[in-house]
């Protein structure tokens, strides 16, 4: 009886220590807060990848940069310290330089055009060039719209000479702004609104959801609507946390993000939905919107063309490649 009894617990051990060693643990990194869009489009992938793979797989979510900037973990995501992230393009570029041209600034036409240069032509190619720096591209993700905001309005390509614009230091950012003859001043985030109530900038380039959290809004008053920047972003896993899987369990990863919930377009609606709430919330705080006539917009975004391709030439044969495919494709996509 005894025997028996030892076998029955024995087997029970057992089979606990089976399904413990079955569940495997993803860790993500993300800077976003739980309570946004973004943690909530965290939390649904979470569930997706639970769920495509029966269990096996665990997302663990840490928001609010718990695990460090995004630059330093898509850097250990790329070593496999970390499993999984979500990310801006810009961060991207650190490991593969030539995809930050996905943030060329006022590159695409519209939103819609962007949404299906990057689910019918990009994945792929972006896929490609960030696997051998050690990073799965899982699916597209979205930033938001960057505006102008200032204590005046903007509504002239002339306006922008010799304004003091605040950026976060890359070639991109800097060189834009010069094509205006604007003067960058690079500054953290964190400075934005010490630096505009000193007058050490005129006007911070950003979207509503730094806007108004962090208190820019009450400093410069004004949104200038010329939309500069359409911000992508992407969910990424490590390429050598993806190999250590089995077939199976990457398959049910790879589910996960095709899913119609992680393309383009959906992710980009509930991203914006919140900026009309943004919008909405800094008007009645008395805030101003100046929105700008589709000649207003032409005539500022008709001086970027060359520096677009200057910018890919930046980046030699790559950036030329991954240029003359976002060219072709933004053809496609047009009309």
């Amino acid at each position: 009886m005894t025997i028996l009894k030892s076998l029955v617990i024995a087997g029970v051990v057992a089979i606990a220590a089976t399904t413990a060693q079955a569940e495997t643990v993803l860790k993500l990194a993300t800077a976003a807060p739980e309570k946004t869009p973004w943690g909530a489009q965290v939390n649904r992938l979470a569930a997706a990848i639970s769920e495509e793979s029966e269990g096996r797989l665990k997302v663990e979510p840490y928001f609010n940069s718990q695990l460090g900037t995004e630059n330093d973990t898509l850097a250990q995501l790329a070593r496999g310290r970390i499993e999984m992230g979500l990310f801006t393009v810009s961060a991207a570029g650190q490991q593969a330089p030539e995809v930050g041209l996905m943030q060329l600034y006022g590159y695409f036409d519209d939103n819609d055009q962007r949404a299906c240069v990057q689910d019918k032509y990009l994945t792929d190619e972006i896929r490609t060039r960030l696997a051998p720096k050690g990073v799965y591209f899982g699916s597209w993700a979205e930033v938001g719209n960057g505006y102008l905001m200032s204590d005046r309005e903007i509504t002239d390509v002339d306006q922008l000479k010799g304004l003091k614009i605040g950026i976060s230091v890359n070639r991109i950012n800097t060189e834009h702004w010069k094509v205006f003859g604007a003067n960058p001043v690079p500054l953290s985030p964190g400075e934005a609104a010490s630096s505009a109530s000193t007058g050490l900038i005129d006007v911070y380039p950003t979207v509503y959801t730094f806007y108004i959290p962090s208190g820019l809004s009450k400093i410069f008053p004004i949104v200038n609507e010329y939309n500069y920047s359409n911000g992508p972003g992407m969910f990424a896993v490590s390429q050598r946390v993806m190999d250590r899987l089995s077939d199976e369990d990457q398959a049910a990863i790879k589910r996960a993000f095709a899913r119609d919930a992680f393309a383009s377009k959906a992710i980009m609606d509930e991203i914006f939905a919140f900026e009309d709430k943004m919008r909405a919330l800094h008007t009645s705080q008395g805030g101003k919107i100046v929105t700008l006539t589709d000649d207003q917009v032409a005539g500022i975004r008709g001086k970027l063309a060359p520096w677009w391709s200057a910018m890919a030439a930046d980046y030699g044969a790559d950036g030329e490649a991954i240029f003359q495919l976002m060219e072709e494709a933004k053809a496609a996509c047009s009309g």
